[in-house]
């Protein structure tokens, strides 16, 4: 098992300056610091979490609290976040809640053993007595795209305009009469930019235009027969899903229907899964932007944690991934 000695060899520098590197400490030349972060690679080295946690008096775990891990933009996420707490020496710490009441609970149970935590939550509504209790308890934490507003450091992303973005992106495309496919989770945000976008493009509402489904690729073969019936009674030309699953489900049904895709209908996601630019045709989608959710999560988390830094919310947008579906 490598050491600290054997990287500041390997780099040729002081363990102390491998120590200010590995923690992330200022003036350190950057010419120095690739160099001993080679070496770390190289090495294989990992910090004792152990020996830092005597050291600094913290535990040297970072709890993440998920609600679901079937998207794949999550599962980027989680993973992101845990490779770099990793690289800084923290162990992670999983606990996985499908409800708001298994989320406090949760919240609740890994606390203790944890230095910050990161949540994914499903809350439906802005009170949460274990939120409150992180805040009043002063333990950094950082709650991820959740549901509602709350009044607690937060990461939300921007489904609203991304949905706006597609309808006009379709109407300048020639796409007249559009329509949505809906899962319950989420759909409001999503339906409020496809109103909103149609609005804006003076295209007409209809209340036949928005479909409701389940979740995932089964969510997309059973919405399939609604909507061949609305394509029989209307020239429908273009279809925003709720997310790239959806649309994958949807996308076989109506190609075993002989409808080709897009020549008679375009067809938009929403994930920018790993699948959706291997399918045929492949997916265009609304997809994240404004940086990496994961490193903004770890950056401003490790900071709190080890300097008292305020977490600061940020809202990250949407927009278009351009493919050969729409």
């Amino acid at each position: 098992m490598p050491t600290i000695e054997d990287v500041a060899r390997h780099a040729g520098v002081s363990t102390r300056t491998v120590s200010r590197v590995l923690n992330d400490r200022p003036n350190v030349r950057s010419e120095v610091r690739e160099r001993v972060l080679a070496a770390v690679e190289q090495l294989g080295y990992r910090p004792d979490p152990n020996a830092r946690a005597l050291k600094s008096g913290r535990k040297q775990i970072i709890g993440i609290v998920a609600n679901a891990v079937s998207s794949d933009t999550t599962l980027r996420r989680i993973e992101i976040i845990s490779k770099l707490f990793a690289h800084s020496g923290y162990a992670v710490l999983m606990q996985f809640a499908e409800s708001s009441e298994m989320e406090e609970a949760a919240i609740n149970a890994i606390t203790p053993r944890c230095d910050g935590l990161v949540i994914f939550s499903n809350l439906h509504s802005s009170h949460s007595p274990a939120l409150l209790m992180l805040h009043n308890h002063r333990i950094p934490f950082i709650v991820v795209d959740p549901p509602v507003d709350i009044a607690f450091p937060s990461i939300y992303i921007d489904r609203r305009s991304g949905y706006r973005e597609a309808v006009r992106y379709l109407v300048q495309r020639g796409r007249q009469e559009l329509l949505l496919v809906v899962e319950s989770f989420r759909s409001s945000e999503r339906i409020a930019g496809f109103l909103e976008g149609l609005e804006r493009e003076n295209r007409p509402f209809r209340s036949n235009r928005i479909l409701h489904t389940g979740k995932g690729f089964q969510g997309g073969v059973d919405v399939a027969p609604l909507v061949l019936r609305v394509l029989q009674e209307e020239q429908i030309d273009g279809i925003l899903c709720h997310n790239d699953k959806i649309a994958l489900g949807l996308l076989g049904a109506l190609q075993k229907e002989h409808i080709q895709i897009p020549e008679a209908l375009a067809l938009i996601g929403f994930d920018d899964d790993n699948f959706s630019a291997y399918i045929n045709p492949p997916l265009t989608t609304i997809a994240q932007t404004g940086g990496d959710v994961g490193a903004y999560i770890y950056e401003q988390l490790k900071n709190a944690i080890e300097y008292g830094t305020a977490i600061e919310s940020r809202t990250f947008g949407t927009g278009l991934v351009l493919r050969a579906s729409a």
